[in-house]
């Protein structure tokens, strides 16, 4: 029987894992469309918190951004005074942000504009060491749902 060098036991279980799947710090894309199918807006809703939250905790600013409708990117962006856009403004975005590993989607709940005319589904972040924040998330196209307003920005909603 051959032996594998200690050093080597890293790669081995890194070859294993993927495998079977990857890693779970990649975040999936959120299929918001096929969720509002499923639950209807909460589960689209959801479906965005899910991803983009994902996207965050994998340091994914590129996917973490197309979680965004325009406004919530000109959100993120402003939260840099060197940022040219929302990918680029990310890592500072983070920076502002407690541990974001240790939120949790929390109540998921159905609302309207000033007007009635737009649903906006606001989706509560907890964290144990902070005042629970909100995301609000919107259908902007027919079957297209991207986050309004996420925490740690300013109004970024339309």
């Amino acid at each position: 029987m051959r032996c594998v060098p200690l050093c080597f036991l890293p790669l081995v279980l890194a070859l294993a894992l993927a495998a079977c799947g990857g890693s779970d710090d990649e975040p999936e894309p959120a299929d918001a469309d096929q969720a509002e199918e499923q639950g209807g807006p909460e589960a689209a809703a959801q479906a965005v918190a899910e991803g983009f939250m994902a996207a965050l905790n994998a340091d994914d600013a590129e996917a973490a951004c197309d979680f965004l409708d325009e406004s919530a990117q000109n959100a993120v962006s402003s939260e840099s005074e060197e940022a040219e856009d929302c990918v680029t403004a990310f890592p500072d975005y983070k920076a502002g942000l407690p541990e974001v590993e240790l939120f949790e989607i929390g109540e998921v709940e159905v609302g309207e504009d000033l007007d009635g005319e737009t649903e906006i589904v606001t989706v509560t972040l907890d964290h144990p060491d902070e005042d629970a924040v909100a995301m609000e998330v919107r259908e902007i196209a027919d079957g297209e749902w991207r986050a309004t307003r996420v925490p740690g920005t300013s109004l970024g909603g339309a």
